[in-house]
This record gives structure tokens, sequence and C-alpha cells, in this order.
């Protein structure tokens, strides 16, 4: 569904796909260590070694093009940046290349609230796939760089922080995924304050079309459960999900004899999903109160729906 206008970007560089929500300013940060230093033997060695470790015709693939992009930098030690801004929907809307390089060291920020208006889209909830020109190979073609998002409101500010990779993910066939287990141990159904699930369907391959649909469990301290169907989510697509939406407004008479919470287990056959735990304000669901990346669980902690 997205549609890329050209390659967004090559296999060796490292990317990471965030949120915006609309009525809130959204701010993208980035601060890069000291590691990126092409001119040493040990980056070298490394970038080398990295690309060896997969079969021969991959590493001539990847390696290639990594080194003939460094050479081209002139062995710059800057990093460049571009952004794909997408439809919650997975649908490709526009590209920004960020003008300036940054060297290690460096951090900066963008006010992508700002951007999405000087680019002319309107006030809505979007996708931002953020692009780095180069990564480590020694480390699963990977960047330690810190990378970060802020979210303001007149009265709350939620933060979280990921990295970017650019290793294989939900490519092909998905031969090689076996799924998708993610548990979040925080859920809050009160007057106040109600929980939210956002899931993002990504993936290493921008042609990527498969749709993913998880199931999800809430579950009580007393083993007692609920359960219910996320929905469909779009290829390099997200979709945020409330509790009260997933297992209907009786969740708040569920959960309140536990005081208002309860754990989600959510699963998915075959793909593999980024996950974002939310908390809003329950008044209007709009006001986001905090945010909590997380990474997916470990397959043996799916033993708590056998119980």
């Amino acid at each position: 569904m997205s549609r890329f206008p050209t390659t967004p970007w090559k296999p060796y560089e490292p990317r990471f796909i965030l949120p915006t929500f609309a009525g809130l300013e959204c701010r993208l940060g980035l601060s890069i260590p000291i590691w990126y230093r092409p001119l040493t033997l040990g980056y070298m060695r490394g970038l080398v070694a990295g690309s060896l470790r997969k079969k021969f015709f991959e590493s001539l693939k990847d390696l290639g093009p990594e080194l003939t992009s460094l050479v081209a930098s002139g062995f710059s030690r800057k990093l460049r940046f571009r952004l794909h801004i997408l439809s919650r929907g997975g649908e490709y809307l526009t590209s920004y290349q960020v003008p300036s390089a940054y060297a290690p060291r460096a951090s900066f920020e963008i006010d992508l609230s700002r951007l999405l208006a000087d680019l002319k889209l309107p006030d809505d909830d979007y996708l931002v796939v953020a692009v780095m020109s180069r990564g480590r190979m020694d480390g699963n073609r990977s960047s330690p760089a810190s990378f970060s998002m802020t979210y303001v409101d007149q009265d709350n500010v939620a933060i979280y922080r990921t990295g970017a990779f650019a290793r294989p993910l939900n490519e092909g066939r998905l031969k090689s995924h076996i799924g998708f287990t993610g548990i979040n141990p925080k859920v809050i159904a009160t007057k106040d304050v109600v929980s939210s699930l956002m899931l993002i369907n990504h993936s290493s391959d921008p042609e990527y079309a498969f749709a993913a649909s998880p199931k999800t469990v809430l579950i009580r301290e007393d083993g007692e459960r609920l359960e219910g169907d996320f929905g469909e989510i779009s290829p390099l697509g997200a979709r945020e999900m409330c509790i009260a939406d997933i297992f209907g407004n009786k969740v708040f008479d569920f959960l309140k004899p536990f005081g208002g919470r309860g754990t989600t287990v959510t699963t998915c056959l075959g793909v593999t999903l980024a996950s974002l735990h939310l908390q809003r304000s329950n008044d209007n669901r709009r006001t986001l109160l905090g945010i909590e990346h997380s990474r997916p669980a470990h397959m043996n902690f799916a033993g708590i729906l056998q119980h």
C-alpha cells in the first residue's frame, strides 16, 4: 500500500519507525555516540566481519554498496538523515531530507509538528520512517545512537527512546518469523486513565504487503481473563486500540476489584511487530499521559496464557 516513488532506503541503512499524534507537539531527538570512526582499522574490520557472517552472495550484495557509500562520502564521519511520512494505514505521503550532516557527539531535534505543517499535511496521526545513512555491520548492521520522541500538550509531557537497525525484518515470505508476543503488565482502566496499545506492522522491505491481525488477552490478578481481537494492521502501518475498544466498556467493571489494573498479552503469528504502550486521559481518550516503547516478550512468557 505504501508505494514509495523511489527506493526509500538501502539494506545497510539503519531506520526506525515512529508515530506522531494529532493535537500534540511531537519532537524527534537524536544523539550520535563517539563510536562512529570510519577511518579506524577497528571500524573497517567490524564492517567486513559483520558482513561475512552472512552467506557469501548476501555479503557481496550488502558490503559492496556500503563500502561504495563510505568511499563516496570521503570516509566522512558525518551521518545524514531523511524522513518518509506515511499515514497510519501505511500509505506513503511525502519525504524530507534533513539538510545538515552530523558527526559523532552531535545531537539535534526536529519539531515534527511544524515540519508536517510545512509539508502541507493536515493535523492528523502519522508514521515517520527515519533513515540513517550508515550503521555498524559488526552489530547486526545497527546503530547504538539514541533516538527519542517527545510528545507535549498543555498539561503533559511523554517521552520514549528507541534505536535504529538495518537487520532483515518481515521480509519476503516471512519464512524466518514465528510470531510476536507482547506483554503489558501496566494496563489501567479507571474513570481518569485508560490504557491503549499501539502495534506497528513494520518491515525492512519497502514492498512489504502482509497485513497482521493480532489477538489480545486481558488478565486480572486472580487469573480471570477477557479475550479480544486487536483488529487488522496494514503493511507498514500502525493501529492504536484502547482496551475499552478491544474488550468493550465492561473492562472498567472487570478491573475495578483490582484497582483498575491488569495485564495484556498480545500475540500474532508469522510477523514481528513493534509495540508502544500508552496511557491516555479517559475524558476524551486523546490526551497522552505516558508512552513506553517495549520489545517483544520472550516466547517462554507466553506460558501465562496457558494457566
